[in-house]
């Protein structure tokens, strides 16, 4: 048996990690926790301390929040998967790595999220 995963979800819009979050759920493999202010997130993360960080925030408070996860003795092994714009709308990316992050191009599909969390916190089957 699989035990659930932590999920932290960051980001500013809470309708974006409503969508996600029930999504998450639904597959039944984890436990989500949001967080909504970017100033919060790093306490959040120490607190819940969880398998993985979905962040979707402003590049620059993005790449803080990064920042403090890798030289955060509690969090540096957690990985972060970013949500970001990194094409245009029209152009639609399903992930990649990027700096040593993974990360999700916008505009993104749930399902698209779905896989690459499960992939990446339980590996390809």
């Amino acid at each position: 048996m699989k035990f659930q995963k932590k999920i932290l979800l960051i980001d500013h819009e809470p309708g974006v990690t409503r969508l996600i979050r029930r999504a998450l759920e639904r597959a039944g493999k984890y436990v989500i926790r949001e967080e909504h202010d970017d100033k919060l997130a790093i306490n959040a993360a120490r607190w819940f301390q969880p398998d993985l960080i979905l962040v979707d925030t402003a590049d620059k408070t993005q790449q803080i929040i990064e920042r403090q996860v890798s030289t955060d003795s509690t969090l540096k092994d957690t990985p972060v998967l970013s949500l970001t714009s990194l094409r245009p709308e029209s152009q639609m990316v399903s992930g990649g790595i990027l700096s040593g992050y993974s990360f999700f191009a916008a505009p993104i599909r749930v399902e698209e999220v779905l896989r690459g969390v499960d992939e990446l916190l339980f590996g390809k089957d």
